[in-house]
């Protein structure tokens, strides 16, 4: 099984080096080198790579308090999970070297080559807080190259097309896929996966009435659930998806990333940098095609999204996404 998935999953590669250039305010379409200061790894090649949830540099978890957008409301975390693809570092001579995951297991996959691999990213703690995701919390992904000079990362937010529309109730399907592993991971829409699940919902204990007056969204929720749309097929019914109109996976390039000093942040502030309380800009966004609440979380992660439905959901040439950084450790 795990042969039929490597050529898939090395599609997903490219996604690490946008969250390079992005944390140096480069273009986060190209993966150059210049001027970043090189690391070494240890004898044995060994890489960690660590990610946080923050709120602008602040890190947060299930039991921050913390405001998100404009203007300012106050909000509690409810789960943040994020799938990461195709890890790659960037050797000094600017040349990509696939990252071999430690191991395969309820949160990673790596084909048996170690050519390609997928990662949950699970950053919620079940009964802290606000938060009743999964018990488990998986901040980090393990794994090796070659010892040498290297000077930054790049990775895919999102779940290559191959492994993404596999029949997620089959217990030949990777562990990190399953419904029945992680079920709110399940997009509805053909069998895929959500590639992010990020929500927070209002906190009435500090500002309740700024929200029940506010012409607010679900309640005071407000969410992104990134996913490919307009798939054609069905797993569930035997169906394979052969494509979709918008694939809505979000290359990362971080040049001068060192995984020693630095980990890698999903900016909260930066992905809701806007009205959440709005009907006509929060809320939540599933990646509807023409969902109104889609628009500004879309133009933070630089993904081609449209009112009108004709957005292809692929990068915006000459955009730079938000929500991946880099921070000091």
């Amino acid at each position: 099984m795990k042969n039929e998935f490597k050529t898939l999953m090395v599609s997903g590669l490219g996604l690490v080096g946008a969250a390079i250039l992005a944390a140096c305010g480069g273009d986060g379409g190209s993966s150059g080198t210049s001027g970043a200061e090189a690391w070494q790894t240890d004898a044995a090649g060994n890489i960690k790579l660590q990610f946080v949830a923050v709120s602008g540099n602040t890190p947060i978890d299930c039991t921050s308090s913390l405001t998100l957008g404009v203007p300012a409301r106050a909000v509690k975390m409810r789960d943040f999970r994020v799938y990461v693809s195709g890890v790659q570092i960037i050797r000094a001579d600017g040349q990509k070297v696939p990252l071999r995951l430690r191991q395969t297991d309820d949160y990673n996959y790596t084909s048996d080559d170690g050519q390609a691999a997928v990662s949950l990213i699970d950053l919620e703690q079940q009964g802290q807080g606000n938060c009743a995701g999964s018990a488990p919390v998986n901040a980090v992904i393990e794994g090796t190259v070659p010892a040498g000079s290297y000077t930054g990362v790049e990775l895919t937010v999102g779940v290559p097309h191959a492994l993404n529309h596999l029949n997620a109730a089959d217990a030949a399907t990777p562990r990190a896929l399953q419904n029945s592993v992680h079920p709110r991971m399940s997009w509805a829409w053909r069998g895929g996966r959500k590639f992010t699940l990020i929500e927070f919902e209002q906190d009435r204990a500090v500002d309740a009435a700024q929200w029940e007056s506010a012409d607010a969204g679900e309640d005071g929720a407000v969410s992104m659930h990134l996913g490919a749309t307009g798939c054609v097929g069905n797993p569930a019914e035997g169906v394979p998806v052969s494509s979709c109109k918008a694939p809505n996976r979000l290359p990362v390039s971080l040049a001068g990333f060192n995984p020693g000093t630095q980990r890698i942040a999903f900016d909260a502030a930066a992905l809701f940098n806007f009205n959440i309380a709005s009907s006509a800009e929060g809320g939540g966004c599933h990646s509807g095609p023409s969902s109104a609440s889609c628009a500004k979380p879309f133009e933070a992660l630089a993904l081609d999204w449209k009112a009108d439905g004709s957005g292809t959901g692929v990068p915006v040439e000459g955009r730079t996404q938000v929500l991946v950084k880099a921070i000091s450790q």
